[in-house]
């Protein structure tokens, strides 16, 4: 072989090898980055099962409608047997 294809073949080689270096970094760098997903899904999903338990144990403003309206009358019953 000539010193030209030698260089040329060296060359190649190490460029071979530099890529295996990148790809051997990037799956760690993938393997790193699943993780840290399968963190942020927990986190989310818990997130969401508290929101949800939120929204089903919160007060809505027609409760609160409600409540009030309930409260004015008891007010006038009593009221009204006060006067009586």
């Amino acid at each position: 072989m000539s010193d030209k294809m030698m260089d040329v073949l060296i060359k190649v080689q190490q460029s071979v090898l530099e890529l295996r270096d990148d790809v051997n970094v990037i799956k760690t760098d993938v393997a790193d980055l699943k993780k840290r997903v399968i963190k942020i899904e927990e986190r989310v999903c818990n997130i969401e099962e508290r929101a949800t338990n939120i929204e089903e144990n919160m007060v809505r403003k027609n409760d609160l409608k409600y409540y009030e309206f309930k409260i004015a009358e008891h007010d006038r019953e009593i009221f009204q047997l006060k006067q009586n």
